[in-house]
């Protein structure tokens, strides 16, 4: 079978001598021009396999590369390009491959908790507008080989690492292990452990040798590590703990490892323990403040985005630039680049996009319906399924939620809605992993398996969706699916709640607010819509991206805009902003006192839609934003409306 372009970008991933093979499927000659050229080794093996696929076309197979693999012994690749032909891209392995180096590379610096208050606020609204520069100039800035250090140079008891979901804390809490394993770090220590708190026999683990058993250790060996471990107390041992913010609130404040961390049960071993922020006040009341390192992954700043853009897109200037346009002029999708999972999602999205000729996402909910439906196709690829069950399937398909997945099969379908209540069900209870019962869903390649490895696990596996805004899309999917009554119910009863705010935002987006049921809820809830309270309801007029929509919305002569208990507006607030002004074509006043409103924000103004929100701007008032600076009194000034 001919070997896919698609896979040939996977197998360039894998471990092989480029050269020694390339001779068994190209000319010496071909193999010692492209070891001339002054690309990286992985470069070069892409080159490579691509001038094979290219030359010898249909001759390209699976089949003589596996043959070539073995020639050379090198039997793990070839049984690694076999189960690819046999099994398609494994999940997990969606996104753009870049060596693990750039991962690693994130803004890790050292939180400073005694920060003056208005030092903290300020770092809220830097993260915020995305400038993560400006953050890590009030942060200590730590390398890989100081974990583990406090500032007196004695040895932390515990290492708290945190950020938001997808910003890459398993990653540095899999590359601290990696380092160590390496003799790279952490020099002192004897013994490093990695626990993931996701896997369920891990949670039910009651003391220390549950901790300590990895499923195919023989029992005597086992026992002589934990007899060891307790001999000195820990003394040596790093336990590191991912995913403490996916334990339930109890299990984390009582359970085995809440002793663990307060040093309760072996005082002497170091603790790493990876979390959400938001699950941070349970952790920290665990810990001894004065043997405590915090580090906290920021994720990629400007350089490290355009850095993982040239890689991702093959060091192609012009797609590069032109991505880089896109992403300058929509600061929603800017927003999202700093973590770098959102990156490699962007960075795909837009490549097919430009492949296909279409028009680049221009909202958060088009981003995620071209995520679905790639990741859709790209499992029906990889799925052997008779013709007859895809025709055969009567899956109804509602014109203003499903009608966008296109041909995406009906049995597919059916499966995508399962998994959208799970999703709902799961957001709805703060709820991240997810466990099969009796086979009662199919991942879609949505979802990624987490095989237990620990304990005496049968085989079970945990899962989670790729991100949890993927998640979030699910349960706005499955919202969408409900009679407009209920939906109207459900967006009465939860836009206000954190967890649902993106859920509703992509509501809005998938169904468009086509239904008259739709359209008086929104309106009930604003009040008078004469002054907007609710900052809330642009964005869903944003998401639903329907000028026609804001115009029926914005029926009164003159409108007036006072966000009720907002302390900070992003750049892509007011791009939302906006885009409701310019196509509601009324004049707007502009109520916007202590915002920590900035001169980008005010920009964005001047951005979306050409510019037309000014014309609609009759009065502004920005009383108490001292973030405004230059650039936000040249904005105004170049404006006759705020002379």
């Amino acid at each position: 079978m001919e070997c896919t372009e698609e896979h040939i970008y996977t197998i360039t991933g894998y471990d092989f001598d480029w050269r020694r093979v390339g001779r068994r499927l190209l000319s010496n000659l071909k193999i010692t021009d492209i070891d001339r050229e002054g690309d990286s080794e992985g470069e070069k093996r892409e080159k490579m396999l691509l001038e094979w696929k290219r030359t010898k076309a249909r001759s390209a197979t699976y089949g003589a590369l596996v043959k070539a693999l073995r020639d050379l012994e090198n039997n793990a690749t070839a049984d690694r390009v076999e189960a690819l032909e046999k099994n398609g891209i494994p999940q997990g392995a969606q996104w753009p491959t870049v060596d693990v180096q750039s991962y690693v590379n994130l803004a890790t610096v050292e939180s400073i908790r005694d920060f003056p208050n208005e030092k903290k606020d300020y770092c809220t609204i830097a993260l915020m507008h995305s400038k993560m520069e400006e953050v890590k100039k009030l942060k200590k800035n730590i390398g890989i080989d100081e974990v583990g250090l406090l500032e007196n140079g004695q040895k932390a008891s515990c290492i708290i690492v945190e950020g938001i979901p997808g910003i890459g804390k398993s990653t540095f809490s899999w590359h601290v292990g990696v380092c160590w394993a390496h003799k790279e770090i952490l020099h002192d220590y004897h013994l490093v452990v990695l626990l993931r708190l996701r896997d369920e026999s891990v949670q039910r683990a009651t003391c220390v040798s549950d901790l300590f058993c990895y499923k195919e250790q023989p029992k005597q060996e086992h026992e002589a590590v934990i007899d060891w471990i307790r001999s000195c107390g820990g003394d040596g041992v790093m336990l590191v703990l991912d995913g403490y913010d996916e334990l339930s609130s109890h299990v984390q404040t009582s359970s085995i490892f809440a002793d663990i961390i307060k040093g309760e049960t072996l005082p002497k071993m170091t603790v790493l323990v990876s979390s959400r922020a938001s699950a941070n006040q349970n952790l920290c009341k665990l810990c001894n403040p004065q043997r405590c390192q915090y580090i906290e992954v920021l994720g990629f700043g400007k350089e490290e985005i355009v850095q993982y853009i040239d890689v991702a897109l093959k060091h192609n200037k012009e797609l590069r630039n032109q991505l880089m346009s896109y992403i300058e002029h929509h600061p929603h999708i800017q927003g999202l680049m700093y973590c770098p999972l959102n990156c490699a999602i962007i960075v795909q999205i837009f490549r097919n996009q430009m492949k296909t000729r279409n028009q680049p996402p221009q909202t958060h909910t088009e981003v995620y319906k071209v995520l679905i439906k790639t990741v859709l196709k790209r499992h029906e690829q990889n799925t052997v399924k008779s013709q007859a069950a895809k025709s055969t399937s009567t899956t109804s398909r509602d014109p203003s939620t499903l009608l966008w997945l296109g041909d995406v099969s009906g049995e597919t379908i059916s499966q995508l809605l399962v998994l959208a209540k799970l999703a709902y069900d799961g957001t709805k209870e703060d709820r991240l992993i997810f466990y099969e019962q009796s086979g009662t869903f199919q991942t879609l390649g949505l979802l990624q398996e987490v095989p237990e490895l620990y304990l005496e696990s049968s085989g079970s596996s945990s899962y989670h969706f790729l991100h949890k805004t993927v998640q979030e899309f699910m349960a706005a999917l499955h919202v969408s699916s409900l009679p407009p009554r209920a939906r109207a119910k459900f967006v009465r009863t939860s836009f206000h709640a954190s967890n649902m705010i993106m859920v509703v935002r992509f509501m809005a987006g998938l169904t468009k607010f086509q239904s008259q049921v739709d359209i008086q809820n929104i309106l009930a809830l604003t009040g008078d819509i004469r002054v907007l309270l609710c900052f809330e309801f642009i964005h869903w007029l944003f998401e639903a991206h329907d000028p026609d929509l804001v115009q029926k919305c914005m029926v009164d002569k003159e409108c007036t805009l006072l966000p009720f208990n907002i302390k900070y507006l992003d750049p892509f607030d007011c791009y939302a902003l906006g885009y409701a002004i310019a196509n509601s074509r009324k004049p707007w006043n502009l109520i916007l006192k202590r915002c920590s409103i900035n001169g980008e924000c005010l920009k964005m103004l001047t951005v979306v839609e050409k510019g037309r929100a000014f014309h609609y701007i009759k009065s502004i008032d920005l009383e108490g934003n001292d973030t405004l600076g230059d650039e936000g009194a040249i904005v105004l000034g170049e404006h006759e409306y705020f002379s």
